[in-house]
């Protein structure tokens, strides 16, 4: 059984899972929001509560960029990596950026409408983005950071021959659109949900009292109206952003040439009630529905609007699991993540324990299994020490044989010029 804790991080808030797999079972375990001021604090506060001190973590990647480029499908994987890397420098030197100053991954998919070539999903961020996540969660195992955008397609259920989008509305909006099963193309929104809280926060002078609000709203349908006015005092807040992010979609359903099955709607505004019901009304042949993980049961204790509201988080989870576009991953892997298993100790501990820990290590009688293992590990160490010194020796001995042959060379070749010269 392995685990995996999920954050999502935003400026005020943290959406947290923590997810569980038992051969092909998925569970969440626990999860829930903290509103903080100082992230430190709040990251602390999650772990304790979620026992994940020493369990992997995934988190989402910030400041993201999307772009599009489109290659020959015969390209062999060496041409395609220098092709997409041409492009992208291309790009940063239209935008006048530094190329250098960015990480970059990218995915693979057919392009719908010339079968000769194929679509490259390409992400990229500032380099300085990931370096300030990482110090950031300095005391935790990070194991994946990725993007909201092409994670989010691991907690629905599709099906073989159906295309879907997913609009997960957090503090900014992405359009997720998947097409045979595989993510095809993601757009990014500056409106969502950090835009209708920002309004609202400035008058009620509290983020988490303004989630509550938001989550407590029912907008209105062309049905009818559901509450009275004074009830929906925060409407004009909501209605604007959401009206600019349907009207964003529909204009994307409309001009695609692929033809979309659903519409699922998630994120901290798709807690709002008849949020389904509002984008429904602007499409006709397609369905739109709130977005549930398609591995959480219906449960009397939890309502499924609270597993909702921390999709995200779920899905980033996920990802820590070994789900989703592996290539996608922002974090590189460190030394430590590249020994095998058996090199590795892990002693679940709390904070607390950790900085007054004293390890008794005696060799006199029967070895315990705490030492057993501090042996074996400090055997393996040794072991590719040795074998490192040994090949590293090797190596400089024959680089250094190699040099001398060609400064022999290179002087034979030298008299033999001055000779025919003379």
């Amino acid at each position: 059984m392995s685990s995996c804790l999920g954050l999502y991080i935003e400026s005020n808030v943290i959406k947290y899972a923590k997810v569980t797999k038992d051969r092909e079972t998925l569970k969440v375990e626990s999860f829930g929001m903290k509103f903080y001021e100082k992230i430190g604090e709040a990251l602390n506060q999650i772990v304790s509560e979620t026992f994940s001190y020493n369990i992997p973590i995934s988190v989402n990647l910030s400041e993201e960029m999307y772009n599009y480029f489109y290659m020959f499908s015969l390209l062999n994987k060496n041409d395609l990596k220098k092709a997409i890397d041409t492009e992208f420098e291309s790009y940063c030197y239209d935008k006048k950026v530094n190329k250098n100053a960015y990480e970059t991954r990218y995915a693979l998919s057919n392009d719908i409408d010339d079968r000769d070539k194929i679509k490259v999903i390409h992400v990229s961020t500032n380099k300085a983005t990931i370096t300030k996540m990482l110090q950031t969660l300095n005391e935790y195992k990070v194991s994946t950071i990725t993007p909201t955008g092409t994670v989010i397609a691991n907690i629905a259920s599709i099906k073989q021959k159906e295309n879907i989008i997913i609009v997960n509305m957090e503090e900014t909006t992405t359009i997720t659109s998947i097409v045979n099963q595989k993510i095809y193309n993601v757009d990014k929104l500056e409106e969502g949900a950090g835009e209708v809280l920002s309004k609202i926060v400035t008058k009620e002078n509290s983020y988490s009292k303004a989630y509550e609000i938001c989550k407590n709203s029912t907008i209105y349908t062309m049905e009818g109206k559901e509450l009275q006015d004074e009830e929906n005092e925060y409407l004009d807040y909501i209605m604007p952003t959401l009206y600019k992010i349907v009207t964003r979609l529909q204009d994307y359903v409309t001009n695609s040439t692929i033809k979309f099955d659903k519409i699922y709607l998630t994120g901290t505004l798709s807690v709002i009630n008849n949020i389904d019901l509002y984008f429904q009304e602007f499409f006709t042949t397609e369905k739109c529905e709130v977005l549930k993980p398609y591995f959480v049961t219906e449960n009397i204790k939890i309502n499924i609007k609270d597993y909702i509201e921390v999709n995200s988080a779920i899905a980033i989870g996920m990802q820590g699991l070994g789900y989703g576009i592996k290539s996608m991953n922002f974090k590189k892997p460190s030394f430590t993540d590249q020994l095998p298993d058996w090199l590795k100790l892990d002693v679940s501990l709390g904070k607390k324990d950790k900085k007054n820990i004293k390890i008794n290590f005696d060799l006199s009688g029967k070895l315990d299994a705490t030492e057993r293992w501090l042996l074996r590990g400090a055997a393996g160490v040794l072991i590719f020490i040795i074998l490192y010194s040994g090949c590293s020796v090797y190596l400089n001995s024959k680089i250094s044989e190699k040099i001398d042959e060609a400064e022999e060379v290179s002087s034979y070749t030298d008299t033999q010029i001055a000779l025919a010269e003379s």
